[in-house]
Order: C-alpha cells, then structure tokens, then sequence
C-alpha cells in the first residue's frame, strides 16, 4: 500500500490552541483573526468597545504555544518557557503589541503574557526565558479589560474613547463639624500627666479633654473651674477655637490635633485608653456578655466586646476581644478630620490584656481582608455619630465618612490581598507562610483561626464574598478584599486614605 501523506498530532495539537484562543477572545467580546501563513505570528485581536460593540480599531498581534504536555518546570501556579532568539527579535522589533498564548487545549487551560512587558530590559531578553503566574495570568474573559490597556496609545490606529466610568470611593476620614468656640491655656502646674492625674484624684474627680505641652495646659473646658483649676500655676486665657484650628504654624496644628485627640477620648464613656498600644477599645460589659455598637448606615453594627471559648475547655473562656481604634487627626484643604484606624485588643478578663495577644493580634492582621476593615470603619464611624436623647451633645463632632469621586473605574477581581513584605515585623509571625504555620502559632494561645475569623466575618461582612474564609490545608486560592459597585455607589472605607 501506497505511502499516505498524514497530519500529525502537534498540527492538531495547534489547531486546537488557535480554535481556544479564537472562543477565549469571543468570550471577552473581541474578535480573533488567525493567519493561514505563520512567520512567528498566528493571528491578530480587533479589540471592541465593552457595551456598545464599537471597533476600536485598535490591534494585538498573537503567536500561540500549545502543548499537550507540561511546560518547563510546570507546577500548580507557575512555569516558564524560553524563547526562540530569532522569533524574539522579530517580536520585539515592531511597534504593535504581541502577546504569546500558552495553552493546553485538551485541558482547556490558557495563559498569556505581552512580549515587552516579559522582556523590559538587555538582561531579559539576554536570558530569553519568560515566566508564568496560571493564577494571575489566565487567558479568559477576565484579561479583556487589560488587552484593552495594551492598546491603549493613539498612534496604534483609531482611537475611540471608552464610555467614561466613575467611581465613588469612600475614604476613613471623618470630618469634624463641630467644636467648641474657645480655646483655654494657661501655664501649668506640673509637668507630667501621672502627677497631674494624681492632683484630680485628690479632689475626688477626673476630667478629660486636657493636654500638657510646653509648660501650659489647655482645655476646651474652662480652666477657671474645678476640677482642672487645680492644674494652673497661673491666670488661663481665652482663644478663639478658629484661630488654633485654622493656623498655618506646625506647633500650633500639633498642639490643636492633640487637644482634639483627648476631648475625643474622654467623650465616650464606653471607650477606655490603652496607653502601652495607643488606641482606645470597648470596655467588658458588667456580665462580660457579647455586646453590639456601630449599627447605622452601612453597617448592622458589631459585636464590640465578647468572649471566646478556649479550644482545649470549650466551658472555659480563653480570651475576650475588644474593638479596638487608633485616631489621628489632621488638617487636610482647610477641614479638621479623624482619620480611623481600626484594631483589635485580647484580654483574658475583660480588663487585663491576654499575656498572648501579640499572637492573637498578630494571627488577626494575617487573616485581614478588605471587606473586614470596611466593615469595621463604617461601624466605628456610626458609634463615634451616635447620639440619642439620653446622650450628652459631645463637644467635638462628627460628619459621615468623607468620600472621592474618581475618573478612573478600577476592576474589583484586580484586588488582593497586600503583599507579606508591607506588615512590619510586629505584624508578622515568625514561621513558614500557610494555614497549618498560622493554626500552630494559634494553638499556644489557646485558640484558633475561626475565633479570629468571627471578628472578621460579624455584622454586614457576612455574606459577602469577598470576606475572608477559612481554607483547607493545601489550598492556594488566594482570597481577594471586594468592593461594592461601581457607577456612583459608595465604595470601600480606607482606600481613600
């Protein structure tokens, strides 16, 4: 029998690699247009405008890799692959953008990389190797946005610009809208707080919302009456709160910010100061029960003090924890605001502080997403406006959370947990990165990751997908903080900032 001319199984092999990638752009709503002559380019993407269809005239060149085995040094997340130093330079030579498509089309995976982007420098292209992240570099209709922004110069054809998107952003800055008309100061009678703590425990009264710097004391309150009379050394002397709180002279901002800071602190009798961690946290009920604060809008509020069973005696308490915030105030354009720092403090009694809440807190910070400190800004900022009948006018008050509008729309799928090397290395547990590491540095307080997950996932974080949840042993999936819609919605606390 005569000799038959055959196809071979590689030419199938990258038939089957154009056809994915021709039903991969169709999905992302472009279009794939594959050349029957290949000299290093198999084919070209005409971008299209997401919504109304309109071509953008607008081109990305394509050179397909397809096989049916691994690529160099494939694992799970990654592998690479080297370059032919001819196709290389022939890539590399034109002004159009081309992208090389690793695929294996019998497993219905593809992956995708720019050219340019892969080979920034000399040193690069000398090695000629590019390397592949499979989780952040997947081929489907999620890379649609950023084949988009390859093409984005004007000189690559007709420019047709996007429907422009806006997007709200909310930031962690409360504006202060209100605060007492005058400022009092006078020259102080001591010269540290412990002693001048000591001298208002004498007269059978404490008083907050005072500062000590530079020899004088100041007040919101006047200083001509009991009980901070007892801290002059001198005749106190009135200033106009607009004069303090809209001077240009650093100290003078400093001093102000300061005073600010302690009227905040002594005007919500549930709060309590610690001063080792500087930030002040939700004092234990009287029946150390689960209590809830910050309900509003934005938020059904947060379980603000509760206890946590002990792993080993599930009848035994093992620690309470206590929402915590750290406040900063700052002049920014003109207006005074609060910037909120939300944190967490452990106690093993409700008032003395867990002898493992570096673990805890730490273990916490490690488990943090973003949807949490969403949750937990817009709950501290609902408490700090809270007021009723029953409650006193608080001499500095609150506006809701500032927001931003922005012209740029960012894709929420973009965003990820921060990087390790951000934490400081307080923050950061001394042990192998994974679930099994965190579970055991865990374990010597007596606990485990769900406590810790609960104060993440309380109140209006449940439910939402991007909130963290616990993860099997071995599982890499990474869990990525969301926001809420774009197009005039209110975004995300603490981005802003």
């Amino acid at each position: 029998m005569a000799d038959r001319k055959t196809v071979t199984r590689q030419t199938f092999i990258g038939e089957k690699g154009i056809a994915l990638i021709e039903r991969r752009c169709l999905e992302m709503g472009h279009l794939f247009h594959p050349r029957r002559v290949d000299h290093g380019i198999d084919g070209h993407i005409d971008l299209v405008e997401p919504g109304s269809g309109a071509v953008l005239n607008l081109t990305l060149l394509v050179q397909s890799k397809a096989q049916d085995r691994r690529f160099s040094g494939e694992t799970d997340d990654a592998f690479h692959y080297v370059c032919d130093q001819r196709d290389l330079d022939h890539w590399l030579a034109g002004n159009s953008p081309v992208i090389l498509v690793f695929s294996h089309p019998e497993r219905d995976e593809a992956w995708w990389t720019e050219v340019k982007a892969a080979f920034p420098d000399a040193a690069s292209r000398a090695k000629r190797v590019v390397h592949i992240d499979k989780h952040t570099q997947r081929f489907d209709r999620d890379a649609a946005q950023a084949l988009l922004h390859l093409a984005v110069p004007r000189t690559a054809g007709l420019y047709l610009r996007p429907t422009p998107i806006t997007e709200v952003l909310t930031t962690n800055l409360l504006p202060v809208t209100e605060m007492p008309p005058t400022v009092h100061l006078a020259p102080a009678a001591f010269t540290d707080y412990r002693a001048a703590g000591a001298a208002l425990d004498a007269q059978g009264q404490r008083a907050s919302g005072w500062i000590l710097r530079d020899g004088l004391v100041l007040s919101f309150h006047s200083l001509r009456d009991a009980p901070l009379r007892v801290l002059c050394a001198g005749d106190p002397e009135r200033h106009e709160t607009v004069e303090w709180a809209g001077s240009d002279d650093l100290d003078t901002q400093h001093r102000f910010a300061d005073l600010l800071s302690r009227t905040v602190q002594g005007s919500y009798p549930d709060l309590r100061w610690h001063k080792d961690r500087k930030h002040m946290h939700f004092r234990a009920t009287s029946h150390l029960g689960p209590r809830k604060a910050g309900k509003g809008p934005g938020s059904r509020g947060r379980t603000v003090f509760g206890p946590h069973a002990s792993k080993s005696d599930p009848q035994r308490v093992g620690f309470y924890h206590h929402a915590a915030l750290r406040t900063r105030f700052r002049r920014l354009g003109g207006v005074w605001y609060c910037q909120l720092e939300p944190d967490y403090c452990f106690t093993t009694d409700g008032h003395t502080e867990h002898p493992y809440a570096n673990r805890l807190l730490a273990g916490i910070k490690r488990l943090d997403r973003h949807p949490a400190v969403r949750g937990w800004t817009r709950a501290w900022a609902n408490y700090l406006n809270h007021a009723d009948l029953f409650t006193e006018p608080r001499p500095v008050q609150f506006g809701g959370l500032a927001t931003m509008t922005v012209d740029r729309g960012i894709d929420d799928r973009w965003w990820g947990p921060a990087p390790s090397g951000a934490a400081t290395e307080d923050d950061q547990v001394s042990s192998a990165d994974g679930q099994e590491s965190l579970d055991a540095v865990l374990a010597a307080a007596d606990t485990d990751t769900q406590d810790l997950l609960s104060l993440l996932q309380d109140g209006d974080s449940e439910g939402d997908p991007g909130a963290p949840r616990r993860r099997s042993h071995g599982n890499k999936a990474r869990s990525a903080g969301r926001r809420s819609s774009r197009r005039g919605g209110s975004n995300s606390a603490g981005r802003g900032q």
